[in-house]
């Protein structure tokens, strides 16, 4: 499981996010994916070595950092 840009744009037009069908992704949006998408936040935590628990709600600000780092 990774972050793929193609299924973040599919998630954030199923919700109702305003998003290009091309282009970068605007830090919101991915954001707003990884909020919504604890499996994949915790798998990309891991990858880029930031610390997060296995359980329980993510924080908003450890989906800002992993958005800076993978958008």
């Amino acid at each position: 499981m990774g972050y793929q840009p193609s299924e973040v744009r599919a998630w954030a037009q199923a919700v109702g996010e305003p998003v290009a069908d091309r282009g970068r992704l605007s830090y919101e949006v991915v954001t707003a994916y990884l909020m919504a998408n604890p499996q994949i936040t915790r798998g990309l935590a891991v990858e880029h070595g930031v610390h997060i628990s296995t359980r329980g709600r993510l924080s908003q600000a450890t989906c800002e950092e992993l958005a800076v780092l993978v958008r």
